[in-house]
């Protein structure tokens, strides 16, 4: 499952949850296929974000490892930076949270 704003959302996709509004009425099942019609109407529903199934492009088959070791070739050049070494460090977190 990915979440997504509704303007990265394409027509075909199928929906891992249901689509509610604010009062609680669901207004797109879960497993529902996102026609054209229905991407079209999403804000005017006030819906600006969905959960789609499918695992998002950023998804990663690296081990956690690999992926610290690419970060921290990345940043090697900006280590006398400390905007950039804050950047790298909450990269850091979210990569050993995954």
């Amino acid at each position: 499952m990915r979440r997504i704003r509704v303007e990265e959302a394409k027509v075909g996709d199928v929906l891992a949850a249901p689509v509610t509004d604010r009062q609680g009425r669901t207004l797109l099942p879960k497993g529902a296929k996102l026609s054209p019609a229905v991407l079209s109407r999403l804000q005017g529903w006030g819906v600006f974000e969905l959960n789609v199934e499918g695992q998002g492009a950023w998804t990663s088959k690296k081990s956690t490892e690999q992926l610290l070791a690419d970060l921290e070739h990345r940043f090697a050049d900006w280590q006398d930076q400390p905007l950039m070494q804050q950047i790298e460090e909450v990269a850091r977190r979210h990569l050993r949270r995954r």
